[in-house]
């Protein structure tokens, strides 16, 4: 073989091998794309992240980054809110995700929230577009870049964030009547006697009237016990908190309720009371209720 001809195959093996890389790359890039990701900031510092990625049904699995390797309460659901098997790499989330074609991430991290004083800050490394919620009444009072879309019609802050390095601080409003002036003088604006006074009252007439409508309009708790004699230790406990909270609760409310559970573990158990029709779930905003049914 002479020269030249060694050169042309060497060319043509070269660009067969560019031509081969470029098609994996782009197929990997192609088995999924995330629709959403919503950050939910709650007054502890805790966030709530949930990703909406929709995927190639013939594809085994894929990877996910996480926003911090320090996560918990991890659960990965198909399009039939069925669970799906992971692993956890460090700060990637592997999902095993064959026959599925949507899939809906959710984990709870204190890992991008840090508390200086009275001011809260969140740090996000964002990969994709991103909706960040922040703690009801809280005012932004720094940003390093300037958000796509700011949304105050809700009850929560409402940030929209393009992809990069985010820096958010925020405070969030005193609970104490007390304020000093610029003096350093004691500003009280309600005398706290009369604050203590108002505030036994209306707790006493909100106790007196939830229980007035339980009595009038409360599901029977006895009466489904008694329908339903198989039900777990658990199942009854969160029937009774529900009872407890006027026949309605969050799912938040109910793993505030119930620490210890795991999160899979109370999906399960709400839709299995589901199944049995003692319970319904109904989306309000970005959260589930769960209501007793009468």
């Amino acid at each position: 073989m002479n020269t030249l001809d060694f050169k042309t195959a060497f060319a043509f093996m070269a660009v067969t091998a560019l031509l081969t890389f470029a098609s994996a790359t782009g197929n990997a890039q192609s088995l999924f794309d995330v629709e959403s990701v919503d950050i939910i900031v709650y007054r502890d510092g805790l966030a709530h992240v949930t990703q909406t990625v929709t995927v190639d049904e013939l594809t085994p699995e894929i990877t996910l980054p996480l926003f911090s390797s320090s996560i918990e309460n991890v659960i990965a659901l198909d399009e039939a809110e069925l669970p799906i098997d992971y692993e956890i790499n460090e700060e990637d989330l592997t999902i095993f995700t064959l026959g599925a074609e949507s899939i809906i991430v959710e984990y709870d991290t204190i890992a991008l929230t840090s508390k200086e004083a009275e001011v809260w800050t969140l740090v996000t490394n964002n990969l994709y577009t991103s909706s960040v919620f922040l703690p009801q009444n809280s005012t932004v009072i720094y940003l390093n870049m300037m958000p796509t879309a700011i949304d105050t019609s809700g009850t929560r802050l409402k940030l929209s964030l393009y992809p990069g390095q985010w820096e958010i601080s925020y405070v969030l409003p005193l609970t104490s009547t007390d304020q000093t002036d610029d003096n350093g003088g004691s500003n009280t604006t309600i005398p706290i006697d009369y604050l203590i006074g108002t505030t036994i009252t209306l707790v006493a007439v909100v106790f007196l009237t939830i229980l007035i409508i339980r009595r009038r309009k409360g599901p029977n708790v006895k009466k489904t016990m008694k329908a339903h004699p198989h039900l777990k230790k658990e199942d009854k406990e969160v029937i009774e908190f529900l009872s407890e909270k006027g026949g309605q609760a969050f799912e938040a409310e109910i793993r505030e309720r119930f620490p210890d559970m795991p999160r899979t573990s109370l999906w399960r158990l709400v839709r299995r009371l589901e199944r049995l029709e003692i319970v319904e779930v109904k989306k309000i905003g970005l959260e589930n209720q769960v209501q007793l049914k009468k």
